[in-house]
């Protein structure tokens, strides 16, 4: 039998030595304790974004205000319905329409019961049926078949049990969510400039305005509607516009166009510095449409809701720098957009595009690519059933 080695045989530790051992082991734990607590609290370790309940957000006192004046409205604000339930909104959805509409779906054919039904169901927007704001003295538009009732959107002033509401024009897309707005300084409304117009200063664009809700300054809009307003401005749906730049032109707060307020007409420029806001910076399209959180159809007259007539869309679609050849970046961003709006037309609200007019009856003088705002959708086209097409 083999007689172990002294290193093998077991070892006597004393009492000091023991003692200095278990304070040496001690003192480690405490040490990576430390270091652990330190890798936690490391300011570029990447963290969870903080909770709602963490910055105090009750998302029932903010909301989403949409207008619908007609069929064709209708449809589309169940579209922004639609991309505010994809891109998890949390605020309130709050929608006035005709106050002689109703919720009861007579039959297949009664689409606007369905749509107002679709949109309290499914994507839980709270129905505010209202006689519409209609700017008085005014007649029938020729092109539009309609009074200028886009200023009923100023409705949203009236929503006075939510603190801050967001209320968007029904003729755009939206790319992101926009609740960020919601956390904005205090301020009674906050508005992109219209950077298309010609004149500087831009004035304030109502296609997307922050506003603090306020009966006051809802009885002064509809004091200004009852006057009237300038035949010219009415005519071109800019009335809304002159009505909050007369009043906030001094005291909004300015949102950034960019990403805030693209225009579809941008896609058809040449000159792209009062988007980009630098003269020095390189135009690229992509880049601009990956960043950009709305868009709004400015191409009149053509309409996203509307088939394009062949020879429109020979005149109207990007150039690509002078080929109509092939394609470049601009013109297949710009078409997806419109094909993208008609296809979801059809999938949510279950309505084909209107069939495409004669270009040279709707085609009038030559527009700028960001001239028009086209606030008013047009009350007299048809609309087709796509279950029955």
């Amino acid at each position: 039998m083999r007689r172990k080695r002294s290193d093998e045989l077991p070892r006597f530790v004393g009492d000091d030595e023991a003692r200095s051992f278990r304070w040496r082991r001690k003192y480690t734990y405490y040490l990576v304790g430390f270091i652990f607590i330190c890798w936690l609290w490391y300011p570029g370790r990447k963290t969870t974004s903080p909770s709602d309940d963490a910055l105090n957000i009750n998302w029932s006192n903010y909301a989403y205000s949409l207008y619908a004046t007609d069929s064709t409205t209708l449809c589309h604000t169940l579209l922004l319905f639609d991309a505010l339930a994809r891109f998890g909104s949390k605020a309130d959805r709050v929608l006035f329409y005709p106050e002689y509409w109703d919720t009861r779906v007579e039959d297949s054919k009664d689409r606007d019961s369905q749509l107002l039904v679709l949109a309290r169901d499914k994507y839980k927007v709270k129905l505010q049926p209202v006689k519409l704001l209609v700017v008085e003295g005014r007649t029938r538009d020729e092109w539009t078949g309609t009074w200028d009732r886009s200023v009923t959107k100023f409705m949203a002033f009236s929503l006075g049990y939510y603190d801050r509401v967001i209320a968007l024009d029904s003729d755009i897309t939206l790319l992101d969510s926009l609740d960020e707005l919601f956390t904005l300084p205090k301020t009674p409304i906050a508005m992109p400039r219209a950077y298309g117009t010609d004149s500087k200063p831009w004035p304030l664009s109502t296609m997307l305005m922050v506003i603090k809700p306020d009966i006051d300054e809802f009885d002064k809009c509809k004091n200004r509607i009852a006057g009237g307003g300038n035949n010219m401005l009415v005519k071109a749906h800019r009335f809304d516009m002159e009505i909050v730049n007369e009043r906030f032109e001094d005291s909004a707060l300015v949102l950034p166009h960019r990403p805030y307020a693209l225009l579809t007409g941008e896609f058809r420029r040449h000159e792209h510095s009062a988007y980009l806001g630098n003269p020095d910076e390189t135009w690229d399209a992509e880049k601009v449409f990956k960043e950009a959180k709305l868009v709004h159809f400015n191409d009149h007259p053509l309409k996203p809701w509307i088939m394009w007539p062949q020879k429109g869309l020979e005149e109207m679609q990007p150039d690509c720098d002078g080929s109509h050849e092939g394609s470049c970046a601009e013109r297949r961003i710009w078409k997806h957009l419109y094909d993208d709006f008609r296809h979801r037309r059809r999938d949510i609200c279950k309505l084909l595009s209107v069939p495409a007019p004669e270009w040279e009856s709707i085609k009038g003088p030559t527009q700028n690519s960001t001239d028009g705002t086209g606030h008013a959708a047009p009350e007299a086209e048809e609309v087709v059933n796509a279950s029955s097409g």
